[in-house]
């Protein structure tokens, strides 16, 4: 089979897509290889579908699910979704929403690699990944935490509100949607606080990594693409790596990290 990678020619595109997807492995990656054959995986706004493809090269027993609907800010998807849609027999992909998607049979994971900032209705996307699963699934959620006043997409900080903000920097955010049309406009601005409120509101079972900020600072001060993609901090990560200062942040409650991830757990079955 033709390694995926050999589907991105633009070398900035390829170096940012493996980036990202080694990412996605660090991250998801144990929990696939721990999941019994026959199992079955929903990854939540695939992108390009290629961290998909890696994982169902890892695990050929494992049924792979990817959603993308190509919302706004994110058209430059759809070319290459299709080449790997193509490419990787193996791995079906639906072109909708996690908020109205439904599979009768059920997930043992669900997962989104930066992607929940992006969903229209968070709350719903959370509530319906929840009902998707088996009992006994997890749900994985990757993403910036907004409670912490940084968007990382544009690398500015958000001063009071979005609108604001919006103001404030229209001329970087322009920039960017040069390249992204709708990217701005795609984000919900999801907080710690505010997804661990609505789980417990609604039953879900929900726990924080707190090893995630020292993951990320150490991801700056490993991973030259991303590095570069978020300059602006890459030296404090670096001088916070050097110092010895990360092991210590792995003490520091999650909501005071700038990236979240959530884990939640289908404890019972509930009627779906």
């Amino acid at each position: 089979m033709t390694d995926p990678a050999d589907l991105f020619t633009d070398p900035a595109e390829r170096a940012r897509i493996l980036a990202e997807a080694q990412f996605g492995l660090d991250q998801i990656g144990p929990l696939i290889a721990a999941l019994p054959a026959g199992a079955r995986v929903l990854e939540v706004g695939c992108g390009t579908g290629f961290l998909l493809a890696r994982m169902a090269a890892m695990r050929p027993d494992l049924g792979f699910t990817g959603l993308e609907p190509i919302g706004p800010g994110f058209a430059a998807f759809a070319d290459t979704l299709a080449r790997i849609k193509a490419a990787q027999t193996n791995v079906a992909i639906y072109h909708d929403g996690i908020e109205t998607f439904s599979d009768a049979r059920g997930f043992d994971l669900v997962f989104s690699v930066n992607v929940f900032e992006h969903v229209a209705d968070w709350r719903q996307a959370v509530d319906n990944g929840m009902a998707l699963l088996v009992t006994g699934g997890r749900k994985v959620i990757l993403c910036p935490n907004y409670a912490i006043p940084y968007e990382p997409h544009f690398r500015i900080p958000i001063i009071g509100t979005p609108a604001l903000t919006r103001r404030l920097f229209s001329r970087s955010i322009a920039r960017i949607e040069a390249q992204s049309p709708g990217l701005w406009q795609s984000l919900n601005f999801i907080s710690l606080p505010a997804l661990r409120r609505h789980c417990r509101q609604n039953g879900h079972d929900i726990r924080f990594d707190a090893n995630i900020l020292p993951d990320m600072l150490l991801r700056l001060d490993t991973d030259p693409e991303f590095a570069q993609r978020q300059a602006r901090i890459a030296g404090v990560a670096r001088l916070l790596n050097r110092i010895g200062i990360v092991a210590l942040l792995r003490r520091l409650p999650p909501v005071a990290s700038p990236y979240m991830k959530a884990v939640l757990t289908r404890r019972s079955d509930r009627p779906r």
